[in-house]
């Protein structure tokens, strides 16, 4: 046989020549020289190191893995059998999305090793680590592998994460490495035995309790966006619970409120919650009830917000929605009501105002804000109840989603005045100022309706979710700038401009504004003028065009009606009038006629955008 071995060597090298050596011809050959050096060597790490090495590039998992606890037992501070445990390792936490040949057979191979010799890895691996994180990492990964160790290092863990949180460079952002491994990964992990008891303290428990609420709200966006690269969490409330349930144990707070199993329903812990307090009464853990309160308000004020502004999907437009007061009409009769908010006390139905349903979808949306009222309320009802709830608040940061609610919310109620410091001071002028900043944002691809109940009879207030269609949200927009108009008016003997203002911005939504034709028509008569430069640009309805006709005629009083600006200072009515004159008059009335067909929210928004300075000389 020919051998190519350098005999000026050790006799243990030259063993492991061998070996490697017949290796390439016959395994069975090399397998003997192994054994042979294994059983001379023993104390020889070379030796060993070299007869693993053999039996991993052979493939034989069960060799490797006697191999490798032989090694670990006496030689665990050998820097190449660190590396090798260090790949080990890595291949651990790498074997569900990982495809990899070696990482497949590390896997394998750890799985053979015994359970005493898997621990000792682990730990002695987390404990040689030098990094905090990899240090955490590695203990979280015996934990998973050995439950029974949680007992001796779930505690420790926790605290260690707690602490390198602290002093990492980003430990305030709470979407911050050290705090996801201890929400997302240890505590479900420690959840999952039901006899762990931590060793901690209540001051701890309830820091983490805070962080965990912390890290999910802002993970769902309660905080603000979440970055792109961030891993958004899936089911971050069914999370959530599990993390309050098993922390709330450890507290040793009552169980009936922190039960979440898979059946609950909000209507059913609301209930939940008012039977907890009728029990209790002055027996009530206040933290407890502050904080099952908070979580349950923002569950289903998240579910109110997602419904209000629903995401959309590839080629499908979602309609968006948001809670406005209707406009009132005495003269027409009340509408039918579908739902009323269920209210705990007896509170005069008139200090409530009717919601309508027209779509399925907006029951969904009532009914979580009607819940989120009642939880709200609940939180208000108690001095102390309410200092927990404010201080918690606080801490989490949570105070700028809440604005959105809390405007809906004084909306519900008429308490208009309380609504003000969450919006810019409010008047006639800065409500248009609002307008011509909404008007550029209309949804192009979501186009939609006129719609018909937005003026609403009977002499009770009534809200409406307004969806946010281009449509629509401009005819609200005209409502309420109409109605700004028309308010200043009554501060002016007779303003032209506003008369012409309002004429212009009835025409959206006819017929349903026609009631506020005739009293300006009126108001035009016993002036016995009308001037409006802006008259050819913008008035093309048929019924407001015959109107003004008829008050030009003999029979409607003869008015002056100066619609033509060059016609400059002549004031043209019927009497005395010269007939070049007049026949202009008729001429500009038959072309806006003519005109009647134009679209009608294309004039709107030309109108405010155009006109500004001209809208705002009437609201000032």
């Amino acid at each position: 046989m020919d051998l190519d071995v350098d005999l000026d060597i050790s006799d243990e090298d030259y063993v492991i020549e061998r070996a490697k050596s017949s290796l390439k011809t016959d395994s069975y050959e090399a397998k003997a020289w192994m054994i042979t050096a294994k059983t001379l060597y023993p104390n020889n790490f070379g030796v060993q190191f070299e007869a693993y090495c053999i039996e991993k590039n052979a493939g034989h998992v069960k060799e490797a893995a006697k191999c490798f606890s032989d090694l670990i037992g006496k030689f665990h501070e050998k820097p190449e059998l660190w590396k090798e445990i260090e790949s080990i390792t890595t291949a651990l936490r790498a074997e569900s999305d990982n495809n990899d040949t070696e990482t497949q057979f590390l896997c394998e191979m750890f799985k053979h090793i015994s359970t005493d010799v898997q621990h000792t890895l682990l730990l002695l691996t987390a404990n040689h680590c030098e990094d905090t994180m990899e240090h955490c990492r590695l203990l979280l990964l015996l934990l998973q592998r050995f439950p029974i160790a949680i007992t001796s290092y779930g505690s420790r863990l926790v605290d260690t994460l707690i602490s390198a949180e602290k002093h990492s460079h980003n430990g305030s952002y709470p979407l911050n490495s050290y705090r996801k491994l201890l929400v997302c990964d240890l505590l479900p992990l420690l959840a999952n035995e039901f006899s762990v008891k931590l060793d901690l303290s209540s001051k701890l428990l309830y820091k983490i309790l805070n962080k965990s609420i912390e890290f999910y709200l802002c993970s769902m966006g309660f905080l603000g966006r979440v970055s792109q690269d961030e891993v958004k969490i899936e089911n971050g409330w069914e999370k959530l619970f599990a993390v309050v349930e098993f922390l709330g144990k450890q507290l040793c707070w009552d169980p009936y409120l922190i039960a979440f199993n898979n059946s609950w329903s909000k209507e059913g812990y609301w209930q939940k919650i008012l039977t907890f307090c009728q029990l209790k009464q002055s027996n009530i853990d206040e933290k407890q009830l502050v904080f099952c309160l908070l979580l349950f308000f923002l569950y289903c004020l998240d579910d109110y917000i997602s419904s209000l502004t629903p995401e959309s999907s590839p080629g499908q437009v979602q309609t968006a929605y948001v809670l406005v007061e209707t406009f009132l009409d005495p003269t027409l009769p009340a509408p039918p009501i579908e739902t009323k908010f269920k209210r705990r006390r007896s509170d005069a139905d008139s200090l409530y105002p009717h919601i309508s349903v027209e779509k399925p979808e907006l029951k969904h949306i009532i009914n979580n804000f009607f819940m989120s009222t009642s939880c709200w309320e609940f939180l208000l009802t108690s001095e102390n109840l309410h200092r927990e709830f404010t201080k918690l608040c606080s801490h989490l940061k949570i105070d700028v989603f809440l604005t959105g609610f809390i405007i809906d919310y004084m909306i519900y109620k008429g308490r208009y005045e309380d609504a003000l410091p969450y919006l810019q001071k409010s008047n006639c002028s800065a409500c248009f100022e609002q307008i011509l900043l909404i008007i550029p944002l209309l949804p192009a691809n979501n186009v939609g309706n006129i719609s018909t109940t937005l003026i609403v009879g009977g002499g009770q207030r009534h809200l409406h979710f307004l969806p946010l269609t281009q449509l629509v949200v401009l005819q609200y927009c005209v409502k309420l700038l109409l109605r700004c108009v028309t308010e200043n008016m009554q501060k002016h003997n007779y303003n032209e401009l506003a008369i012409g203002h309002a004429l212009v911005l009835t025409q959206l939504d006819w017929p349903q504004e026609e009631e506020f034709i005739p009293p300006l028509m009126e108001k035009i008569k016993l002036h016995g003028s009308f001037h409006y430069p802006l008259f050819q640009n913008y008035i093309i309805n048929v019924d407001i065009l015959e109107e003004l006709t008829f008050l030009w005629t003999n029979q409607g009083g003869q008015i002056t009606l100066e619609i033509i600006p060059h016609l400059g200072q002549r004031r043209i009515g019927t009497r005395g009038a010269d007939k070049g004159a007049k026949e202009e008059i008729k001429q500009a009335i038959r072309r806006q006629v003519a005109r009647s067909n134009e679209k009608l929210d294309e004039l709107l928004v030309k109108f405010i955008t155009h006109e500004r300075s001209q809208i705002l000389q009437v609201l000032m």
